[in-house]
C-alpha cells in the first residue's frame, strides 16, 4: 500500500492544532467520504503512529490511536466513522 504524503503532511499538521482528534477525525472523515478505503486510512494512521513512537512523541501517538479507534469501530456508536 502507498501512503499518501498529502495526507499524512496533514495528520502531522492537525497534531498542532488545539484540538488534535477533532482535526484528524474531520480529515479522515473527508477521506472517506471521497473514497478512501478504510483498510488505507488505517495504513496511514498506522504509518503516522510509528513514525511519532520513533520521536519519542506519546501524546501526539494517542491522539493518533483515538483516531484509529473511531475507523476501526473501538469506540462509542456516536464516534464511530
Amino acid at each position: 500500500m502507498a501512503v499518501n504524503e498529502d495526507i499524512l503532511a496533514a495528520f502531522r499538521q492537525a497534531l498542532h492544532a488545539a484540538e488534535p482528534v477533532t482535526r484528524m477525525r474531520a480529515l479522515v472523515r473527508d477521506e472517506l467520504e471521497h473514497g478512501v478505503p478504510r483498510s488505507e486510512v488505517l495504513g496511514q494512521l498506522e504509518s503516522l503512529r510509528i513514525e511519532l513512537r520513533g520521536n519519542s512523541q506519546a501524546a501526539e501517538e494517542d491522539a493518533v490511536l483515538d483516531v484509529m479507534d473511531f475507523v476501526s469501530g473501538w469506540s462509542s456508536p456516536h464516534m464511530q466513522l
